[in-house]
């Protein structure tokens, strides 16, 4: 059985991280790691995990490296450099996994070799825990399940319609190696991650709830939020700079999506003024 490492970019996540840790440990598959970075929190969340370490680091592999804040992309990349596994799953350090999830996803990656990602579902939690979502795919951010099912319908939702929430992948090393890591200079990183493994058909579907998602008012992207205009002005830079990786019908959807991203963020300057 390949180790499956589990990332996380850890930032002012105090009231939840503990519980993200815990998920992991319980998670029936055996063979993974931990590897966490605290990047630059400004509450007590270093000394949580630090007192977590120290009970716990019999029982699970941890890699744990606490610095100053270097953002979110910079981040993941530091943290695959210290995985091990051949099987990578990010987790941000609110949300927590699923028992059973890890062996599902590294199942269905075994038994499709063409695919170097899959993607599952979630439940959608809030801050006291209460689910508030069955599905953060379907309920949450209204994907299209029929879409999803074939390589053709997963680019067109990805470009159209890219309704993925975060804690649901799983990716062989691999494609890291290959293709490199994040992109430093991207804000949604995880759009233009999607993008590439569209384009190239390496991604899959797995109808499964593997971990819950928690929406809190630090995550949610609304117009009253003051990085909102500079969300789609990332989408519209990450549509763009995918201009050359898809092809007939999907070109135009890409299109059509620049378009629609330029018109709202000149309203949405408009608005502020």
């Amino acid at each position: 059985m390949a180790l499956i490492s589990i990332l996380i970019p850890a930032y002012n996540h105090q009231a939840y991280v503990v519980q993200t840790l815990e998920s992991i440990l319980n998670d029936g598959f055996k063979d993974k790691e931990i590897v966490i970075i605290n990047d630059g929190s400004t509450d007590h969340t270093d000394e949580i995990i630090k007192r977590w370490i120290d009970k716990n680091s019999n029982k699970i592999k941890i890699i744990y490296k606490s610095r100053e804040n270097r953002g979110l992309t910079k981040t993941l990349n530091e943290l695959l450099s210290l995985s091990s596994g051949s099987y990578l799953v990010a987790l941000a350090s609110d949300d927590y996994l699923l028992d059973g999830g890890l062996e599902k996803r590294y199942q269905y990656l075994i038994l499709h070799p063409e695919k170097y990602a899959v993607f599952s579902d979630c439940i959608v939690v809030d801050n006291e825990n209460k689910k508030t979502h069955n599905s953060g795919l379907f309920d949450l951010r209204n994907a299209d399940k029929n879409r999803l099912l074939t390589d053709s319908g997963i680019k067109k939702e990805f470009i159209s319609n890219f309704a993925v929430p975060g804690p649901v992948l799983m990716v062989r090393r691999g494609f890291y190696t290959q293709f490199g890591g994040f992109n430093e200079e991207m804000y949604m990183e995880d759009f233009d991650l999607y993008l590439k493994f569209a384009s190239k058909s390496l991604i899959g579907f797995l109808d499964e709830k593997v971990s819950a998602y928690r929406v809190h008012d630090t995550n949610m992207s609304s117009v009253k939020n003051q990085n909102f205009i500079k969300l789609l002005e990332d989408s519209k830079k990450t549509l763009m700079l995918h201009w050359n990786n898809f092809y007939g019908f999907n070109k135009f959807l890409l299109l059509k999506e620049i378009i629609k991203f330029t018109i709202r963020i000149q309203v949405c300057k408009f608005k502020n003024r």
